[in-house]
């Protein structure tokens, strides 16, 4: 693969460095003074005159309207769009961090394709958690944009399967001459900075642009904001917090009953009470029910510091009259920096996982009672007590539900001892040539080749080996002591100091690193031109090739890490994916029209295979109104992550709590949050999903400046490919009868969370149906404008059981947050050097099915409006080309995101609002 790589990116820059030579060198022109003007359509192969308007649902955002949303990026433009929903606006944990993605309808980030100029743009490196590649919009430089085409009726039959809710297309600025460069810095609860250039020229024969964004941004922790602290943090009392873990550092003592031969450890398992140890509190622990526990407020960034370099080029060049070669060639390098405090550690050498701590170590001054018969009470000896140097005293062997370090190891910023680190790099390289075959015939044909590679690294997890090894040999001291009383020389032998020395912490320490790569080759071919003076057709053919190979922590994978269990091991698998299509345009009067298209895609022997139709109809009823109709099925295979085993891992909160008097677990209110493995299986028996779209809109323009559409839009998807959600499955397996029995749940001898065990299955499907409407209207020096989606149904299907996920969060499925109502409007004014605009977004309320304490009454999420405020000049200074200055402020009065009730993590909705409040922005753009 590296290998095919490294000739494709050769041949590109061969190509870009003489086509630039040839552009310039060129004497000859092309005659282009008798060729018909045409335009690409979004949702379309055939090529349209200027000035057609499509069949289908498209919103465009073009260039100037995302100037006046003063957006820092396509993360933020995702958030705008009324027809988005489901997508993660910042990831606090799980694989998906950096990433972002577009969910058109909330069916899933894999059921929304990805173009760029009418192309695909390729995979991400990860998968989202149901199994889903996705592109990743970080990906793409501001600067390259000149619209971006949002098709929401569906588009599998005229790009593929993928597009089964839609397309979001990118087109770039070609063309574009001159030099732009444009500063950006952005003030909230964060800072960022972003450099965006665009430069290019054109000649008679071609054209060449290059375009490139620089942006870095500083990280938040939980701590960083008030709301969020009062919600879920106790509001100061951290014993009420809910980002606090049953593992603590220092931890949770019991005794153990241990054999052992030639200093190894054969068996040993706890029994009797936990004590939490003495210096608990003074090392930074916190005590609750009898347990030394861990906060973990800040051990990550919930919004972690990135850099990210794009770089976008493209080329296009005429050989002759009849024949254009063009190309496009990027690359993407987001560096993400999130705090990572201490670890969890559940390997020891404990039957449940805990650590062993044998009687002879040097800090062990925990003895029996002697005054409790059953001999299962301890009792602490403080370390001054003489019969320890005289060695009188016996300590007893223990089990400690601990991690190594505790907060200490916290941390914000460069004062973070610990952090993980995560490089998301994207290439992306596509060649193509057209050749026109006659006056009114042109043949297409591209290339494409993507590839995505997520390269993982965490600097503080556990090597178990030399972790419990340390432990047992005494040059390890997890004890309190460690950090309260670093001094301490041990009265047991006279020479161990208590504090942890940077040696031995590297020495117990397993730097994890992990790397996922998704390649992407797409061969096409597309013929189009005109049957008859009043007929277009357009056939071609498709394949493509997805491979996927992960490389998981060698340690980790063999259960030698932070955890026993036997993660996902080195794994590599492909798809080959082939199609044919044809659509035909065929014009009906001069005021109606229609479109035919139609598309066989096959997966293969394991995926299936579907022909999937598509009618859309346009009738120009009068030159104020018209009517646009269509109808299509659409298809998607199982994906790669689908098919396999995949692992991860995610804060869980436990719902069963140790009853201390039978020392039984019970499903109660109370239980810890842990980090807990999760393993989902997939299977090669997966059916294909499928689904069928309506669409039928409305047109009015009433006069030049006003237009006004409203689309009543359709889906019935079914067998969605999904899963349990796990922190639902452990929430369900006390609501269902009280008793803890899920065979997906695995548990230690003490009864804590270890491993959740979940499956890919064709479960979910869904029928939704809504309305579109848009409105612009300029008067004068103003316009005005409106976009708002209203969802009457989601009603999704699940098990013989169904329910509408309309106004619902949607927590316990897999779908996303789903308000009734989003909509977004604006009023701008612009005259001579002067530009200013007023965006008010608003989000409806809706429910959350989260840990719901009363079914009749569940939480309700308040509604949400956000008032965007920005003003630009234009500095002539006697220049050409002026300077523009901008200034703005997003979410003006600097409205939280809602809460999601008292102590409900993680205390605000990551795929509805964004948690970093106001941003004061400030831009400078200039043209040379």
């Amino acid at each position: 693969m590296k290998y095919k790589l490294s000739i494709l990116i050769s041949t590109f820059l061969i190509s870009a460095i003489s086509l630039s030579g040839q552009l310039y060198a060129q004497e000859t022109s092309v005659d282009s003074d008798n060729r018909v003007e045409e335009v690409f359509v979004t949702g379309s192969l055939i090529r349209k005159k200027t000035g057609y308007e499509s069949s289908s649902p498209v919103t465009v955002v073009d260039r100037e309207l995302i100037g006046k949303q003063g957006v820092a990026d396509l993360v933020d433009l995702a958030g705008t769009l009324t027809v988005n929903a489901g997508s993660i606006v910042s990831q606090e944990t799980g694989a998906l961090i950096g990433t972002s993605q577009f969910n058109i309808r909330n069916l899933g980030s894999g059921s929304t394709l990805t173009l760029i100029n009418g192309r695909r743009g390729g995979l991400s490196a990860v998968a989202d958690s149901n199994g889903n590649l996705f592109f990743d919009n970080k990906q793409l430089p501001l600067a390259m944009i000149e619209r971006i085409d949002v098709q929401t009726d569906g588009a599998s039959t005229t790009y593929g399967s993928d597009a089964v809710a839609g397309v979001v297309n990118i087109i770039t600025r070609k063309g574009f001459e001159g030099f732009e460069l444009s500063a950006r810095y952005q003030d909230s609860s964060n800072e960022s900075f972003s450099l965006n250039l665009a430069t290019g020229f054109k000649t008679d024969r071609g054209m060449f642009n290059l375009y490139a964004t620089y942006y870095n941004q500083s990280r938040n922790h939980r701590t960083d904001f008030d709301w969020l602290v009062e919600r879920i943090h106790g509001d100061g009392d951290l014993t009420k917090s809910k980002l606090i873990s049953s593992t603590g550092s220092p931890g949770t003592y019991r005794p153990v009953n241990a054999t052992l031969a030639g200093g190894s450890v054969i068996s040993a398992s706890a029994f009797g009470p936990r004590y939490p140890d003495v210096d608990c509190e003074a090392a930074g622990g916190v005590m609750v029910g009898g347990i030394c526990r861990y906060n973990f407020a800040d051990q990550v960034a919930i919004v972690p510091e990135e850099n990210r370099l794009q770089i976008f080029t493209e080329i296009e060049y005429d050989f002759s009259d009849t024949s254009k070669f063009f190309s496009e060639f990027s690359f993407s390098n987001n560096n993400i920096v999130r705090t990572q405090g201490p670890n969890g550690f559940s390997n020891g050498l404990v039957s449940n996982g805990n650590t062993y701590i044998p009687a002879d170590h040097p800090f062990n001054f925990w003895t029996e009672d002697i005054s409790d018969p059953t001999g299962n009470s301890l009792v602490y000896v403080d370390p001054s007590d003489p019969r320890w140097a005289a060695g009188t005293l016996q300590a007893v062997d223990l089990a400690c539900q601990c991690r190594p370090q505790g907060v200490e190891a916290n941390g914000s910023g460069d004062s973070a001892p610990f952090n993980r680190i995560i490089d998301l790099d994207y290439i992306r390289s596509m060649i193509g040539f057209e050749r026109r075959l006659s006056d009114s015939w042109l043949l297409s044909t591209n290339y494409m080749f993507a590839q995505a590679t997520r390269n993982f690294r965490a600097l503080n997890n556990w090597n178990s080996v030399t972790l419990n090894q340390s432990v047992l040999d005494g040059t390890f001291n997890p004890f309190g002591s460690s950090r309260v009383t670093p001094d301490l020389v041990s009265p047991k032998d006279g020479v161990s100091v208590a504090g942890n020395s940077p040696e031995t912490l590297l020495f117990i320490m397993n730097q994890s690193r992990s790397r996922q790569e998704s390649t992407q080759q797409v061969f096409e071919v597309v013929a189009s031109g005109e049957v008859s003076d009043s007929v277009d057709l357009a056939i071609g053919a498709q394949y493509r090739k997805d491979e996927r190979d992960t490389t998981p922590d060698a340690l980790a994978s063999r259960g030698l890490g932070n955890s026993s269990s036997l993660g996902a091991g080195p794994s590599s698998a492909e798809q080959n994916i082939s199609a044919v299509f044809t659509e035909a345009y065929l014009p009906l009067s001069e005021k109606m029209e229609l479109t035919l298209a139609l598309r066989h895609e096959d997966y293969g022997q394991d995926g299936g295979s579907t022909t999937d139709p598509k009618l859309a109809f346009r009738w120009d009823i009068s030159d104020m109104l018209a009517l646009r109709t269509s109808w299509g099925t659409a298809f998607q295979g199982p994906s790669i992550p689908q098919t396999g085993l995949s692992s991860s891992s995610a804060f869980i909160d436990d719902s069963a709590v140790l009853n201390t008097t039978t020392g039984q677990l019970e499903c109660g209110d109370g239980g810890g949050s842990n980090i807990v493995d999760i393993d989902t299986q997939g299977s090669d028996n997966l059916k294909p999903q499928s689904s069928e779209n309506f669409n039928l809109g409305l047109i009015l323009n009433l006069t030049g400046d006003l237009r006004l559409s409203v689309d009543y839009w359709n889906f019935d998807y079914k067998d969605l490919i999904t899963k349990d959600d796990a922190q639902t499955v452990v929430d369900d397996d006390c609501k269902d009868d009280g008793v803890l029995n899920d065979p997906k749940i695995v548990r230690d001898a003490a009864g804590q969370l270890r491993e959740i065990d979940l499956f890919f299955v064709n479960s979910d499907s869904v029928k939704t149906d809504g309305i579109d409407i848009a409105a612009d209207y300029n008067f004068g020096a103003f316009n005005t404008g409106l976009n708002l989606t209203y969802v009457n149904k989601f009603e999704v299907t699940d098990d013989g059981k169904t329910f509408d996920g309309v106004g619902n969060r949607n927590f316990t499925n897999r779908f996303g947050s789903l308000p009734e109502i989003r909509a977004t409007a604006k009023l701008g004014f612009a005259e001579g050097q002067h530009a200013a605009n007023l965006i008010v977004r608003y989000i409806d309320s809706y429910l959350n099915d989260q840990n719901l304490d009363d079914q009749e009454n569940p939480f309700k999420i308040d509604s949400y409006v956000a008032v965007d405020l920005n003003y630009a000049y234009d500095l002539q200074m006697n220049l050409d080309y002026p300077i523009r200055l901008k200034v703005g402020v997003r979410n003006l009065f600097d409205e939280d995101p809602p809460s999601l009730g008292q102590d409900q993590r993680p205390g605000y909705d990551d795929l509805v609002h964004d948690v970093r409040g106001q941003a004061v922005f400030f831009e400078i753009a200039k043209n040379f």
